[in-house]
């Protein structure tokens, strides 16, 4: 006798309350009898004290626009920041960040220039950079050390939204 869809459809679904009978995946195992390893007291779970974490230093917000000052003029991205001096110029090559003090120390690069133009085959040199300082929020000194050489330059002031006053070389 052959069975229709109808019937095998039923016959699985009956075979299938059977096998799960009193079971379901989603819940907890079935309490058994309790034993006497089972009524030992359970450890209690660890508890985690908060603890503090350092400070993070924070991003350019803020920091962001034109500082300038005598002789000097920084533009603040938020991925780099420009530099300009009388017969000089720079770059600090990461997000401008300080700490919750308001101190900096970032790398970049340092450029002397000279006088007259530049020969297109002969650019000035740059050299690796370490500008360190701090800031307010409205105010900004600094000093640029090069560090293949250790000449230091500056402390230079800065104040947030000036234009600045740089001469070119002459």
């Amino acid at each position: 006798m052959g069975w229709t869809r109808r019937e095998v459809a039923a016959m699985a679904a009956l075979a299938l309350l059977v096998a799960c009978a009193g079971e379901s995946p989603t819940s907890p195992p079935a309490a058994s009898e309790p034993s006497v390893s089972s009524q030992a007291p359970r450890p209690a779970a660890p508890r985690f004290a908060p603890r503090s974490l350092a400070p993070r230093p924070s991003t350019t917000a803020g920091l962001i626009g034109t500082w300038g000052g005598d002789h000097v003029r920084i533009t603040v991205g938020a991925a780099r920041a420009i530099l300009e001096y009388d017969c000089a110029h720079g770059s600090i090559d990461q997000p401008f960040a300080v700490d919750p003090n308001g101190r900096f120390d970032l790398t970049g690069t340092h450029v002397v220039e000279s006088p007259g133009p530049v020969s297109e085959g002969n650019p000035p040199a740059a050299h690796p950079a370490r500008y360190t300082g701090s800031t307010d929020g409205r105010t900004m000194t600094f000093t640029v050390t090069t560090t293949d050489s250790g000449q230091a330059f500056g402390p230079f002031t800065v104040t947030l939204d000036a234009p600045g006053r740089v001469f070119r070389c002459a």
